[in-house]
């Protein structure tokens, strides 16, 4: 006889259930009790799906908008009667989306996934030590240093964008770099990624704050036991939290990494402010909404066919590419949520929880 699961033998005892409550209705054996909360599972069964439904509803009809705008032929653009699925199908937005006049899409995907790559990495790495650092290091000012955190949160960017230009267009650490080269000025790392570099792996890149708190949290929800034992033998700080802290907290360390790279990927302040770079692809996706019809025109003198194909002063054109280009920017973003979803839900889930 096969032996089943404890889901699966939930799953079974559930339907018997359900099965035993309608036998029970029919034959008059219930009671007014259980009558009620069986009516009350059903009608709190179909409010849930009822509100997930709609959740999914507002969730996907975007991305199905721009799916659908993105295929769309040039010859049923604006077509009233095309709600879901468009009547003409082509792949031409999608190949002017790509083309090196518009975004240059391989080349700039490589470099937009490999300079988010480090920043994530650098960026958990800091967040995780200063998060380990305020739960379980008690110290003079821990609590204002945390204060300041929560202000890093709370203070919007603009507010200090002056000052963070300021000390990358002329960086130097207590004036040693200007000591040494001789000159008395630092450097300057405006449009160089090294600058966001720098202020991912000081824990001020994107939503750092934020990090911090979230995996604060998670630190102070695992038994201090376990690192009070390792002291004992002779663990010191880093050895502890990279031997027994990060393996204890990997889901919420995955949930921050999903979130740095989602941020950072997308991230076009920044982006803008220190490392102007044309092959990252938000930051040329936000400098084509600006002139799209300049990309559309010098993508279409670049090819012969697509010059008598699409008009750059259509809205619904211009309308088009846009949806292709943002199309192509998602894309890599859904197809690792894919992969990560399961663990990062249950990483947001279950940071917080108490311990000893």
């Amino acid at each position: 006889m096969t032996k089943l699961s404890r889901k699966e033998r939930m799953q079974k005892a559930q339907e018997m259930a359900g099965i035993s409550f309608w036998v029970d209705l029919r034959m008059g054996r219930l009671t007014k009790y259980a009558i009620q909360k069986q009516v009350k599972h059903i009608i709190a069964m179909i409010f849930r799906y009822g509100i997930l439904i709609c959740l999914s509803f507002v969730v996907i009809t975007p991305l199905w908008n721009l799916v659908r705008d993105a295929f769309t032929a040039p010859a049923a653009l604006g077509d009233k009667s095309t709600t879901w699925i468009p009547q003409q199908v082509s792949s031409l937005f999608i190949n002017m989306a790509r083309s090196k006049s518009l975004m240059d899409y391989w080349p700039s995907l490589f470099y937009s996934l490999g300079v988010t790559l480090v920043l994530t990495i650098l960026q958990v790495l800091s967040t995780g030590l200063a998060a380990y650092s305020f739960a379980r290091l008690k110290f003079k000012g821990s609590g204002i240093l945390f204060f300041c955190v929560v202000l890093t949160i709370v203070v919007p960017s603009d507010a200090i964008m002056l000052a963070q230009y300021a000390a990358f267009r002329n960086f130097d650490i207590f004036g040693l770099i200007g000591l040494i080269n001789g000159t008395g000025s630092g450097l300057n790392l405006i449009d160089k990624p090294v600058s966001q570099f720098i202020l991912a792996g000081t824990g001020m890149g994107v939503k750092s704050g934020l990090y911090i708190y979230f995996m604060r949290q998670a630190v102070r929800g695992l038994p201090i036991s376990v690192e009070e034992a390792a002291h004992v033998d002779g663990a010191g700080f880093l050895r502890t939290f990279f031997s027994i802290v990060v393996p204890s907290m990997s889901g919420s360390i995955l949930t921050v990494s999903v979130l740095s790279f989602l941020w950072n990927y997308t991230d076009t302040y920044y982006t803008g402010l220190l490392n102007r770079n044309t092959h990252f692809l938000a930051y040329q996706y936000s400098q084509l909404q600006g002139n799209v019809r300049w990309g559309i025109d010098s993508a279409a003198k670049s090819n012969s066919e697509w010059i008598t194909m699409v008009n750059a002063s259509d809205p619904f054109v211009q309308t088009a590419i846009i949806s292709a280009c943002a199309l192509l920017v998602v894309v890599p973003l859904l197809i690792m949520y894919a992969f990560v979803q399961k663990r990062f839900v249950q990483g947001a889930a279950r940071s917080g929880l108490g311990g000893d």
